[in-house]
């Protein structure tokens, strides 16, 4: 999932520069409507949650509001790199001499490749999860779809392998958004009948590299930090994982708990094994802070 996520990303910079290098080319702005067609396509395909999922969605109005910033804010990304690859050949009197339908076709398969990558040839079923007979569409990632295969991943009890819940996120995310599976992680979490499982996987979720660096800035490894509670194999469990998140991304320091908040947890669990890992996670995080 790791080196999808990571490809997902370099397809991004290839969908960016193809209004760069039409700009570059100096090919006029009736190329701007094409491009923003192209944009919107991949903001379907790679972030599906973003748009109404039926037309009663589309009749609301913050729905629709919603929907005309979307397109408002591609279309001003599309100009600023068209106007940004104009401005660049002028100042450096460059221009390209490549066959006109370069820069749209080289955008346009981003947005293929993404599709293929996000899909994948592997099917419905990967990791030993399967996907319930309603949401064996791969192209629908929507929320009730999310909702359903999470609603199977906490079926598996509160002493399920931390194995087995990454095998099931990891299916999971072939065909719905991090954020998407975050926000009903969040809401399993917070739910009157919150289970240990769902905190579990929350922390998992939180603490894979793949995700925890997609989303950083939203302090994700710090809610699941608050997920663990005071049960002390959670706590384990989020200071292991944490540890080895923070080892290859360490400007990730700033995401996860305070060192304080850690130290006082620590000093309050009766467990060794919850305490001795907390303790080393606040002394990671003080290695990483800032000078």
């Amino acid at each position: 999932m790791h080196n999808r996520l990571r490809l997902l990303r370099l397809l991004t910079g290839v969908l960016y520069f193809g209004p760069l290098l039409a700009g570059l080319m100096g090919q006029g702005w009736a190329m701007v409507p094409v491009f923003l067609g192209v944009f919107l396509l991949w903001s379907v395909l790679v972030h599906p949650q973003m748009w109404p999922q039926s037309a009663g969605d589309v009749a609301r109005q913050e729905a629709m509001v919603a929907l005309a910033s979307l397109v408002a804010t591609q279309a001003l990304l599309v100009v600023v790199l068209f106007a940004m690859g104009r401005g660049i050949g002028g100042v450096l009197a460059l221009k390209p001499v490549l066959p006109v339908y370069m820069p749209a076709a080289l955008s346009f398969l981003a947005v293929s490749l993404a599709q293929l990558i996000r899909t994948g040839p592997a099917g419905p079923a990967q990791a030993g999860f399967t996907l319930p007979p309603a949401e064996n569409n791969v192209a629908r990632p929507v929320d009730g779809g999310a909702e359903a295969m999470l609603a199977h991943l906490m079926t598996l009890g509160d002493d399920v392998a931390e194995e087995v819940v990454q095998q099931h996120l990891s299916a999971i995310a072939s065909y719905v958004d991090p954020v998407v599976i975050r926000r009903h992680l969040s809401d399993a979490v917070a739910g009157r009948r919150a289970s240990r499982v769902a905190a579990k996987a929350l922390i998992v979720h939180a603490t894979d590299p793949a995700i925890s660096d997609l989303l950083a800035g939203t302090e994700y490894p710090g809610q699941a930090f608050v997920a663990a509670g005071r049960d002390a194999d959670l706590l384990t469990l989020f200071a292991r994982r944490c540890m080895m998140v923070l080892e290859d991304e360490p400007d990730l320091a700033s995401d996860c708990p305070d060192v304080t908040a850690l130290l006082h947890v620590a000093g309050e669990t009766s467990d060794a094994v919850a305490r001795i890992a907390l303790n080393r996670l606040a002394g990671l995080l003080e290695q990483r802070k800032p000078v």
